[in-house]
């Protein structure tokens, strides 16, 4: 404990971030129903969930608009968060609780009049210039700051990259990049330089980062855009578990999506039959997500679009009075100071308790020491 009160006072080690999140301005949030506050706006600004090529799997981190700061990269130590709060001067909305969560990532759907399995994207072929350092990967939009590695058949990948190793994209275009060694190499612009373009067949595939096995992740729907019409089941035909491995499926009990469901409203959630929490069901003794392989609704939507996320949950917040501050101390309570990694896209899933109207502000901070 003395070493800690050192690092965070006499070192200087610690990082306040106030927050400020309306819940979203079409559509007044349900009692019982659970959404996403991430693409909401307030401060930190309105964040996206539907960039970059339909059913690919696009990255997220704390250098994306919408993500609540923490501190910025502290390697080789290691950030923890303090303590949270959260409070609201909305009339209607208590009880609620608030959600913190690491977004790792997600699928975007825009073919939401499909009703068969679909297949999502992680790998196309690459071809490397070391004039410019671009590498080209047509057919996916791989966002910025995406952890990727790189295989060869045929031939051999350019001199200075390497084989199943970790890079980090740093986006030219929706169909170019260059890579970084290190995510911090990532935020600070700096490009691997590669001698050669390489021969035969080069791959690039993308991953989750952080929680790289996927252990603890979870997966949940949102709305992008307000759906239209249609009550499919929402599944993960196929997806890898985080002991890797990639037949999993959701359970035969599916959740139920909600007709004209409003942007961010996590589609399934609710009271009643076929309504879940915050996250998709996983097969028996599932521990988290890795990957999802398959994506699917089992009825159209008429229009709009989903987005299937991935994220890692890291606390729970309940209010239960308007205008009392919520207070959740994770330096004395269990589980205690959860771990925050460099570049963390952290956000908010929201619970409505009672009905919320739109543009109903919350506010609060979060404290985070490192050492």
């Amino acid at each position: 404990m003395d070493d800690f009160i050192t690092e965070v006072t006499t070192n200087g080690k610690f990082w306040r971030a106030d927050w400020n999140k309306l819940t979203h301005s079409v559509g007044a949030q349900t009692a019982g129903e659970w959404h996403c506050l991430f693409h909401a706006t307030g401060n930190p600004t309105t964040g996206v969930l539907n960039g970059g090529t339909n059913l690919s799997f696009q990255a997220l981190n704390d250098q994306a608009a919408g993500a609540i700061l923490h501190g910025g990269n502290v390697t080789p130590d290691t950030k923890h968060l303090i303590n949270a709060s959260a409070y609201s001067a909305a009339a209607t909305t208590m009880p609620a609780v608030f959600m913190l969560v690491d977004l790792l990532g997600y699928y975007p759907m825009s073919t939401t009049t499909t009703a068969t399995a679909q297949s999502t994207v992680h790998a196309v072929t690459a071809t490397f210039a070391n004039a410019t350092d671009i590498i080209t990967h047509t057919g996916y939009d791989i966002a910025s700051g995406t952890r990727v590695q790189f295989t060869n058949s045929g031939g051999a990948l350019p001199s200075g990259i390497s084989a199943l190793t970790d890079y980090w994209t740093i986006r030219q275009s929706a169909t170019t990049s260059k890579i970084a060694s290190s995510y911090v190499n990532f935020v600070a612009g700096t490009a691997v330089d590669f001698t050669t373009d390489g021969t035969g067949t080069n791959t690039i595939t993308t991953y989750i980062d952080r929680y790289t096995t996927g252990a603890g992740v979870q997966c949940f729907v949102t709305a992008n855009t307000a759906v239209g019409a249609g009550t499919p089941n929402i599944s993960l035909p196929q997806y890898t578990n985080a002991a890797g491995t990639t037949t999993r499926a959701t359970p035969t009990v599916l959740p139920v999506g909600k007709t004209a469901a409003g942007i961010g409203q996590i589609v399934y959630s609710g009271t009643g039959a076929g309504k879940y929490g915050p996250f998709m069901p996983l097969q028996a003794g599932d521990t988290g997500v890795r990957s999802a392989q398959q994506i699917q609704i089992s009825a159209t939507y008429t229009s709009g679009t989903l987005a299937y996320v991935l994220a890692k949950p890291i606390l729970t917040l309940p209010m239960t009075t308007v205008g009392v501050a919520a207070e959740r101390d994770l330096l004395n309570q269990v589980p205690s100071l959860p771990r925050i990694y460099d570049g963390a896209c952290l956000a908010w899933l929201m619970y409505a308790g009672a009905a919320t109207p739109v543009n109903s502000s919350f506010t609060g901070h979060l404290d985070f020491g490192w050492g």
